[in-house]
Order: structure tokens, then C-alpha cells, then sequence
């Protein structure tokens, strides 16, 4: 087989579950991740843009903290924010609003912490540096 054929193959298998304990309203929790792929966060940072225009120029921003939130419902498996039932329970219809709420049951720290996990599974904690000597090795 050739190197082509074994870089095809073998490089991209599907994203393992992660668990992670996190602290939850002041309990400690257990969150299973999954990464995503890049065309699904393509598809959510695209879900998250605005066009606007300023001075005749047209302007394209990414709401970061839609991003975020998106980010998390994609990648977090357990719990799931696009059960119904876990929905019903928080009596809300719909996973954002469902993050929504358990958001404002957290303390800031909370979700920023899960913010960050999320971050770290799907690679945006690695910096230009640390991709160029992973590349290297």
C-alpha cells in the first residue's frame, strides 16, 4: 500500500468520547465529548455570522458567543441537549435554550470551564507554535 493510501486510511478514524468531570452548580458532574468535524464547525460558525454594513462596506462578524454555545451542544454526547426529554424536564423546547438555561443555574466559571474542555477536544487550544512541532515530530 502506499503512503498516500495508509495517510487516507489510517488518519481519519471516528473522534473517540471523552469524559470529563465538571462542576456543576457546586457538583461534580460527569460530561461525555465528542469532537467534531471540520465541516461541522464550518456549518455552525456559518450559522453564527452577520452581515452588516458600515460606510458602504459590507462587514461579515461572527457571533462568538452563539459559536460557543453551538460549539458545546455539537460536541457535548452526555447530556444530551437535543433530548426532548431532558428538554421537558428544564421546560424549554430546543437545545440552546436548554444550554440557556442550565447556563444561568452555573456559576460564570462553570461554563466557562466547559467552554474550554469543549476547545481543547476540537483543537482550537493548540497555537501556530504547538501545530509546527507536532508537524515536525
Amino acid at each position: 500500500m502506499s503512503d498516500l493510501q495508509d495517510f487516507l486510511m489510517d488518519s481519519f478514524e471516528d473522534a473517540e468520547i471523552i469524559e470529563r468531570k465538571v462542576s456543576l452548580g457546586g457538583k461534580e458532574k460527569i460530561m461525555k465529548f465528542k469532537a467534531i468535524s471540520a465541516a461541522t464547525g464550518d456549518e455552525i460558525r456559518k450559522s453564527c455570522r452577520k452581515t452588516s454594513f458600515h460606510k458602504g462596506q459590507r462587514v461579515v462578524e461572527t457571533d462568538q458567543d452563539a459559536f460557543v454555545a453551538k460549539l458545546i451542544i455539537e460536541t457535548t454526547v452526555f447530556p444530551d441537549f437535543k433530548s426532548q426529554e431532558l428538554q421537558q424536564n428544564w421546560g424549554v423546547l430546543g437545545a440552546e435554550n436548554l444550554l440557556k438555561a442550565m447556563k444561568a443555574k452555573m456559576k460564570d466559571g462553570e461554563y466557562a470551564t466547559v467552554s474550554t474542555i469543549v476547545s481543547e477536544i476540537n483543537g482550537y487550544d493548540k497555537s501556530m507554535n504547538d501545530l509546527v512541532e507536532e508537524a515536525k515530530n
